[in-house]
């Protein structure tokens, strides 16, 4: 028997957690799991919408369809799920105001205040080398470096097997290098 007190609730996994949400509409549940994940998934949109306003916007849709279609989720890993209809957000509000794939890596990831002249040179021509990856390889990248997922949440994600998902993130790290090398004339490939 599953027990809801609220201390127990932030004891139980991802999957317990939105078994109560699914079977209950449990309120506290969610709360819990939006806690759990609100900074990944809105880091997320930021890094692939570029704007704070359409981050939120998409943001506020994903965590709205997840209590919304609670009832479509068909079990294995509520993470994977999450990002999925995150990812698949992202993807219809690109289709629809025709952006260009272009993220902004450093806006998340580092402040430049405290970084030497070489360093600013070297994030900006790592957000460029990043944004000029093809999708295919630019995403799995992005979701095993930037939001810390294994390579099985990745290829669930994408929908690829996880061989491929090793290989993409494999292949992206190796085209980031040749891209970068005149800025890693000291640095040996950490593939």
């Amino acid at each position: 028997m599953v027990t809801t007190a609220r201390e127990d609730l932030h004891e139980m996994t991802d999957e317990e957690l939105f078994a109560l949400v699914r079977e209950k509409a449990h309120e506290q549940a969610f709360r819990v799991l939006y806690r759990r994940y609100d900074r990944r998934v809105f880091a997320y949109c930021l890094r692939a919408m570029k704007t704070r306003e359409a981050a939120e916007d998409i943001f506020q849709t994903v965590m709205t369809l997840v209590f919304e279609r609670r009832g479509s989720f068909s079990g294995g890993s509520f993470v994977a799920w999450l990002f999925t209809i995150t990812r698949n957000q992202i993807l219809n509000a690109k289709h629809r105001q025709r952006l260009t794939v272009d993220i902004d890596m450093a806006s998340t990831q580092s402040d430049a205040s405290d970084s030497t002249g070489r360093d600013v040179v070297l994030e900006d021509a790592l957000k460029k080398a990043i944004a000029s990856l093809p999708e295919e390889f630019r995403e799995p990248l992005e979701l095993k470096h930037f939001d810390g997922f294994q390579y099985e949440e990745i290829a669930e994600m994408l929908k690829i097997s996880l061989s491929l998902a090793k290989v993409r993130v494999f292949r992206a790290k190796k085209m980031l290098y040749e891209s970068l090398k005149p800025y890693l004339s000291d640095i040996q490939p950490a593939i």
